[in-house]
């Protein structure tokens, strides 16, 4: 192989690197902002569940209140399933990181091995890019049950 091939190899890789990172980068922010709706969206629930049994008779309007706030509540947080995108947020970036790891490693290949090893990594990233639709609690990802992380 020559160093022109050896030249086009590593911006290859570096490529593919700085991309696989890009991708992963907006599942991270968004793995914390569905961590925070389902945490302090249950927490909240409880809290309004614990308000509704525990309030003495004499303030039985807002412990209807706070039964009123605590089925909003867990209506809306299976309705978009925060749990569950939360979950997927973290195992799309970890196949992200997988494959950051994965390019790193065609550097220590034999260099007759490396073109092939970047184009089933190329390979790999269509195949995890494609179930970027498939988020829970989307209509997009109900079409597609195969697709689920």
């Amino acid at each position: 192989m020559t160093a022109a091939d050896e030249s086009g190899l590593a911006q290859a890789a570096g490529n593919l690197r700085a991309t696989v990172q890009r991708a992963a980068r907006p599942h991270a922010r968004a793995a914390r902002i569905d961590s925070t709706w389902h945490n302090a969206g249950t927490g909240l629930a409880l809290a309004a569940t614990t308000a509704a049994t525990i309030l003495p008779s004499n303030f039985a309007l807002w412990a209807r209140v706070a039964s009123g706030v605590a089925t909003f509540l867990i209506a809306l947080l299976r309705a978009l399933d925060f749990g569950s995108r939360w979950r997927w947020h973290l195992n799309m970036r970890s196949r992200y990181a997988s494959l950051v790891d994965r390019v790193d490693r065609v550097a220590v290949l034999p260099p007759d091995q490396r073109a092939e090893a970047l184009a089933q990594l190329y390979d790999e990233l269509a195949r995890i890019r494609a179930q970027e639709r498939a988020i829970p609690g989307s209509a997009s990802g109900a079409a597609s049950p195969g697709n689920s992380a």
